[in-house]
């Protein structure tokens, strides 16, 4: 049953991982509108639900095979969640170019990546411990 609960956590927590990977390279700003940084909304939940399934009678074995890939995933939206949270613009951090003005959602982003990001390594710490 750890083998089922964890092959389907890792359906859920991958493209979890690949949209939150994503949403933070895939924008252009165009009108200076980080939208891609909004995708909290589908990879939060989406790591709940995941990780609920991997700490539930958690085999360390399971987890780790159904943790690496959406965990190397995470590291990217991490390190946006502390840009954001260092006060760099929303769009230098989405396109790599300097010059954008702050949008004024920089610290509700960063907040709300950095939740997202905790709740998965909380959660795999969990897991395994």
């Amino acid at each position: 049953m750890a083998l089922l609960r964890a092959v389907a956590a890792f359906l859920i927590l991958t493209p979890s991982g690949f949209f939150g990977f994503l949403a933070g390279i895939m924008e252009t700003c165009t009108g200076n509108a980080p939208d891609s940084l909004l995708g909290f909304v589908i990879t939060l939940p989406l790591n709940l639900i995941g990780v609920a399934l991997l700490c539930w009678k958690p085999n360390r074995v399971a987890v780790s095979l159904a943790a690496i890939i959406p965990a190397l995933l995470s590291i990217s939206y991490t390190i946006v969640a502390i840009k954001l949270l260092a006060g760099i613009p929303a769009c230098t951090v989405i396109t790599g170019t300097t010059g954008w003005p702050p949008t004024g959602n920089e610290t509700m982003l960063g907040v709300a990546w950095m939740a997202t990001a905790l709740i998965l390594w909380i959660g795999l710490a969990t897991a395994l411990a």
